[in-house]
């Protein structure tokens, strides 16, 4: 904002530390414009008179006096019809008083207008009612009465400011109460207050001619709180959001509070040249823009890394400037004190005792204190001084060769206690990172020990299952071969013997019932190992077995959708007794009409689909139940790694689908 820099006295936060002076970042001519523009054009009345008042207080700060007075006179003239703009009015008007210079008018305006807004419930109205209640505060201030003003921005403004919504008016209230406690060296209470006047302006949106200047102000003051104490990382973090925009305004006079900021961020970590450099660009910033409180800041501050570089002259330089424009004896009494300093630190005891004597006197005068003890030490040094000069320098030569000596045994400890210490650090870790890999490996022997145990655990339990299955397997061949082929050769055995015995020839049973018993065996070798599984392959195998097993109530239809199988014998046998133990299950219990066999190929996984459209069944009743039938497919599935799912549904048949790991 292109602003003329000066101090306001109605807006000061503190005759000590902190002036709020008109900010200048970016130029907001155009928003001022647009403003106007808005204002002269708008019909309602109101609007305008309102707007109007704006308007006059922009034109103030900017100290356009034409303007401030064209536009407040068009607001008082279009005020009387509206109550709420009537009322506001006296807050706008109460600044002729302060062009006065009469104070305790502009006090009683302040307060009349506070009372007249309290019955609006507008947010307009809770905004202008905090702002009056910030400027009455400012003047309890000026009164030395800091307390009052603390109280009532924490209980009255800023409650009322936050029923406005207006987060800038919120953050710039929080901001002042965290500059009180800054001025009374309370920083942990400080930091809570600017933390939140950090937030509410970086959530604020609604546009005005101060927000990027309340923004700026805000990181640089709440950075010098945390450099204060000593959360280094956190200011640094804030100033280089500050520096990310005051880099592009090189000639704001913001820079001038920055710089001070970043040198003290620099000067609290004893980066003392840093720290100079940064004073310095405060410096001649500040004195560009004639701000004197932020000159004198940067002086004394520079001052104190001179003094700790023994920059003796350079430092007296400073002071000495400070003293001289310096408008405060408060201020004064102080460099005077640490004037003295420095003269005792350049052993011009008659200087120091000078200086510190007028400190003293000072001192008096405003407190009333006795003199110091630091008088008499300076008097005594003073009277001392030419006769230690003789002693001094013989002494010098000695006490150096000492301390020499001194500081060379004492860094030979050191250096043999560090290196001790980073021994037995690299001897730790070593040590640990060993027994760290021993304990891994161990982790990783226990782990694939715990994994062998589980694999031969499920091998064993598949292998007992297809041996119980090979068991049940040779119960069924030695029942068949005795109730079945044993009973046929039985009856023929006795038909012979009838035969022999009564002289006759052969029976045509005889020859019938050794047809029955030759087809009986086939049907048995059969289902032992399919002659055609051998010879023909597995395709000829399911389709015998298919045809064999159809009869006139039950249909069986193969669907062998395999080209080219790559299936290595052993696996077809599974496959063929899988497809059989589903079909003996389905001719057996399903009722079913129609069974369709489906087998299927996809490089190394091989698809077997049994579906059939008979009675059904409860799949997870028959599971708990799990007959040898369902066992042996389930152990034959799992024995080729392969994925068993059954899908049943009562009265409308079983589906089903397996999926082999060839």
């Amino acid at each position: 904002m292109n602003k003329i820099y000066t101090l306001l006295l109605f807006l000061s936060f503190s005759v000590v530390s902190y002036s709020q002076v008109i900010l200048s970042l970016d130029d907001d001519t155009v928003y001022i414009d647009s403003i106007v523009r808005y204002t002269k054009n708008v019909k309602s009345d109101s609007i305008k008179s309102l707007n109007s008042f704006r308007l006059a207080k922009l034109f103030l700060m900017v100290q356009d006096a034409e303007k401030y007075k064209e536009f407040l006179a068009e607001g008082n003239r279009l005020k009387t019809k509206f109550p709420f703009v009537n009322d506001a009015a006296l807050y706008y008007n109460a600044y002729s008083f302060v062009e006065k210079g009469d104070l305790d008018g502009y006090e009683k305006a302040l307060l009349q207008a506070n009372e007249k807004l309290k019955k609006y419930r507008y947010k307009e109205a809770y905004r202008l009612r905090a702002i009056v209640l910030q400027n009455y505060g400012i003047l309890q201030q000026h009164k030395n009465n800091e307390n009052a003003y603390m109280k009532l921005l924490v209980n009255e403004a800023i409650p009322i400011a936050k029923k406005s919504g207006d987060y800038e008016l919120i953050s710039g209230l929080s901001k002042a109460v965290g500059i009180i406690f800054m001025n009374n060296n309370e920083r942990e209470k400080a930091a809570e207050y600017l933390d939140k006047a950090q937030k509410y302006i970086e959530s604020a949106t609604k546009m005005s001619a101060t927000l990027a200047e309340s923004k700026m102000e805000t990181y640089i003051i709440n950075a010098e709180n945390l450099v204060e104490l000593k959360h280094f990382y956190d200011a640094k973090s804030i100033l280089d959001k500050a520096f990310s925009t005051l880099k592009d305004y090189p000639e704001s006079n913001l820079n001038d509070s920055y710089f001070y900021s970043e040198g003290i961020y620099y000067s609290k970590q004893n980066k003392h040249s840093e720290a100079l450099i940064s004073f310095g660009k405060g410096i001649k910033s500040s004195e560009k823009h004639k701000n004197l409180v932020a000159l004198n800041r940067l002086k004394f501050a520079e001052y104190e890394v001179l003094f700790k570089l023994k920059n003796y002259d350079k430092a007296k330089s400073n002071l000495e400037y400070l003293i001289e424009n310096t408008s405060f004896i408060i201020d004064k009494k102080n460099y005077y004190k640490e004037l003295s300093k420095v003269y005792n630190a350049t052993k011009e005891y008659s200087k120091a005792y000078y200086y510190s004597n007028k400190y003293n006197v000072v001192n008096d005068s405003l407190k009333g204190d006795k003199l110091t003890n630091e008088i008499v030490e300076l008097e005594a040094k003073y009277k001392k001084a030419e006769s230690e000069k003789k002693i001094s320098l013989l002494q010098s030569e000695n006490e150096k060769a000492i301390l020499q000596a001194n500081n060379n045994r004492l860094n030979s400890m050191l250096f043999g206690v560090l290196s001790f210490l980073l021994f037995l650090t690299v001897l730790f870790l070593w040590s640990w990172n060993n027994y760290q890999k021993k304990l891994s490996f161990q982790k990783e022997v226990n782990h694939k020990q715990e994994l062998d145990v589980l694999e031969n655990e499920k091998k064993l339990s598949i292998s007992n299952a297809l041996i119980q299955g090979e068991e049940i397997e040779r119960k069924r061949i030695a029942r068949d071969l005795h109730d079945g082929l044993g009973s046929m050769l039985s009856g023929l055995k006795m038909h012979l013997n009838l035969s022999k015995r009564d002289h006759k020839e052969n029976d045509p049973n005889i020859n019938e019932m050794l047809n029955d018993s030759i087809k009986e065996l086939r049907n048995i070798s059969q289902n032992l190992m399919p002659e055609s599984l051998m010879k023909l392959g597995l395709e000829h195998a399911l389709k015998d077995l298919c045809a064999s097993h159809s009869n006139s109530e039950t249909t069986i239809e193969l669907q062998y959708f395999i080209k080219k199988a790559s299936v290595p014998q052993h696996f077809k046998v599974m496959i063929f007794r899988i497809i059989q133990e589903l079909l003996n299950n389905a001719l057996k219990y399903a009722k079913a009409s129609q069974i369709l066999v489906s087998c299927s190929q996809n490089k190394d996984v091989y698809f077997i689909t049994v579906e059939d459209n008979g009675i059904g069944f409860n799949v997870a009743f028959a599971e708990k139940r799990e007959g040898m039938g369902l066992r042996n497919i389930k152990n034959r599935v799992a024995f080729m790694n392969g994925k068993l799912e059954i899908d049943s549904v009562i009265g409308k048949g079983t589906s089903t689908y397996i999926e082999l790991k060839i």
